[in-house]
């Protein structure tokens, strides 16, 4: 039961970053994929809807760029309760110099304001709908490793950290949470069965943490392992879990995101 509460809380946690500097250069690079429609269960979870083929994203593009994400997907908090899909809601990116401003239709989140710095966020401000700036993130780059502190308004704070291997491929990610400057918990992830295909997320990696997560590699992994440790209660065993799954691929060995079921 331990194992099954772990599992449900990392899928609901899934973080973000980037790619070592090679990779995070080619993030608006022109010969990026530019999928139009995306399963949900492709994109998210590789257990989440797998039998909701009414359930994908549409993503619309200006002049090689990302401008407009329909459909929104929430994860159930409870084992109870079915997960969610909307698909009149919608997310827009709009470009102004070395920002982007990415707005929700529904006040879920809000907008996300992110400074750019050669073609890679250095920095992401969420702000509320009443202006108020409620998290903070800023970034920094390494060879084979990113970076990312956030802080919220309520003092809790995360560090992220990527590691990319020598084909530009993420390897493994921790993610440490501090509440009232006191360490909360540690989850480390490591990434594995990658594909050879092109990666299909390199253009939506702003539209939320998973995708951007996603976004990090050259290729596709499709295996995930994790440990969450209790850093408050050490005595506690460390939860556990794995997840693995598959793409569908055209003749040509690209991933296939949208297809017939």
């Amino acid at each position: 039961m331990k194992k099954l509460f772990y599992f449900l809380f990392f899928l609901g946690i899934v973080s973000c970053s980037t790619s070592s500097d090679d990779t995070l250069g080619d993030q608006q690079n022109i010969a990026d994929l530019e999928p139009n429609k995306a399963f949900v269960h492709y994109m998210e979870s590789p257990k989440v809807s797998s039998l909701q083929p009414s359930w994908y994203y549409t993503f619309t593009y200006e002049n090689g760029r990302l401008v407009k994400m329909i459909g929104k997907f929430v994860k159930s908090e409870s084992i109870w309760s079915p997960d969610s899909f909307y698909s009149d809601s919608f997310t827009t990116l709009s470009y102004h110099s070395n920002k982007i401003e990415v707005k929700f239709s529904d006040n879920t989140y809000y907008t996300i304001v992110y400074t750019m710095e050669n073609d890679r966020p250095k920095k992401a401000e969420l702000y509320n709908q009443f202006n108020e700036l409620i998290t903070l993130k800023t970034y920094t780059y390494e060879s084979g490793k990113i970076k990312i502190y956030s802080k919220t308004y309520n003092s809790l704070e995360t560090f992220y950290t990527y590691y990319l291997d020598s084909s530009n491929n993420l390897i493994k990610s921790e993610k440490l949470e501090k509440s009232g400057g006191l360490d909360k918990s540690l989850t480390t992830t490591t990434y594995s069965n990658f594909d050879t295909a092109k990666n299909p997320f390199k253009k939506l990696y702003l539209l939320n943490d998973n995708f951007y997560e996603k976004s990090l590699s050259k290729n596709n992994y499709r295996k995930i392992n994790y440990t969450i440790q209790d850093l408050q209660n050490p005595e506690y065993l460390p939860g556990s879990g794995n997840a693995e799954w598959t793409y569908q691929y055209d003749t040509s060995g690209q991933i296939v995101l949208y297809h017939p079921l």
